[in-house]
This record gives structure tokens, sequence and C-alpha cells, in this order.
């Protein structure tokens, strides 16, 4: 899930979705409704119908970029027999002040539902549990849109923060009030191509060889 229009959104998540089609997952790409700039509630609820059609049986891997990880979070909450996991990029679980300077533009609802402390992802997040190995937000230091860098950090879920190696120990604890800890990746990324970043698809990889291995059977 993502913001990027659907010309562009096959190309730009190319590498990202070939992860999955090599271990022989079906992979769809969906953009946001209405470019992603409607009411979040709404383009929740037109992708979740999107994703599962209805079908109480069917389960997903969700993988969201910006807005679309916020979507991705959301439906782990509402559907969690349904969603195995979730893999989020430069996702702001607790809105950016980017969007705090055009909240009050009416006719943008999703402006106001993005900025930072913002009502509705506060009521979004509140109450929200997850189990340890669902939710896995990866997001950069120097993301140009999502301010603070720290918001993507999700309360009980896996928070991996790519930086430069030199900032790592400077950066200690920051941020980690908001998680249960951030894991500091070497690396550089800005919001857009972080999702083609080596060493993140490396991450997924070695997630889903965990979630892949058979459940063993107690005698």
């Amino acid at each position: 899930m993502g913001t990027a229009v659907p010309m562009l959104a096959a190309g730009l998540y190319a590498p990202l979705a070939k992860i999955f089609l090599d271990r022989g997952y079906e992979v769809n790409i969906h953009s946001l409704p209405n470019f992603g700039l409607g009411r979040l509630d709404e383009a929740s609820d037109i992708l979740a119908e999107t994703v599962f059609g209805g079908d109480p049986n069917r389960r997903a891997i969700l993988v969201g970029h910006s807005q679309g990880g916020v979507h991705a979070v959301d439906h782990a909450h509402r559907y969690p027999d349904q969603v195995w996991a979730v893999f989020t990029f430069g996702s702001p679980a607790h809105g950016t002040r980017m969007a705090n300077l055009g909240r009050f533009t009416d006719r943008i609802p999703a402006i106001g539902h993005m900025a930072a402390h913002s009502e509705y992802l506060r009521d979004m997040r509140d109450g929200a549990v997850y189990p340890a190995h669902q939710i896995h937000s990866m997001y950069t230091l120097f993301d140009q849109l999502v301010i603070p860098w720290f918001s993507p950090a999700v309360r009980g879920g896996n928070n991996i923060l790519l930086a430069p190696k030199w900032l790592h120990c400077s950066l200690g604890r920051l941020g980690q009030r908001r998680s249960q800890g951030v894991e500091r990746m070497v690396g550089f990324a800005e919001h857009v191509f972080i999702i083609q970043h080596k060493g993140l698809h490396d991450y997924i990889e070695t997630v889903l060889d965990e979630l892949e291995k058979p459940i063993e059977k107690v005698a």
C-alpha cells in the first residue's frame, strides 16, 4: 500500500515485491484511494475491502509506505486474525509536523488526519495491542516528510531506525519511549527510496524466515 500513482508504483515497489514473489506469495500493489488526500477512515475501509474482499479466512502480510503503512497498522488492529505481519516504511504512526502546516485546509481531509498528535491517529492507537512478531516499522533519520523522525515508532512493535553508523551512539535511546526499543541499522535513505534499501530488504527476509518456520507440535 502506498501513495504513489499506479503507473509509477509497479516500478518503485518492484524490488520489494520480488522478495515475496520469490517465496511464492501472491503480490498485489494498491495505491491509496483519492491519491491519499481523502479521509483516512474511509480510505482504510476501502483498502480493507480490497485486500480481504470480505473473506474472514483470507490472511495477508501487509507492506505499507508512508500513509499506506498507517492503514496497514490500523488493519492489524482491526483484523488481527487476518493480518499475519506488517512491514512499514516511513509511516508516521504519530503524524508529521509537515501536515500541521496545512491541517486547517478542509478541502484535503488527509492533512488534518496526518498532522502530528491528530485526534484520528490518537484514537487509532488507543488500546491497540500487537503480538511481538506482527509489526515491523522501518524508518530513517533523514526523512524529509516525517517530522519528527521518530514518529513512525510503534508501541509494542519492532522498530528499525536507519542512520549512519557515526550517529548511532549519540542517538542512544532517543525515541524509545514510544516503543519497546529501537534497533539501529547502518545506512542512509530518505522518504521515497527507503523502500528500496537493501539492508531493510535483508531484514524482511530474516523476519519471513522466522514466520515461515513450521510450528512445532507439543506432544
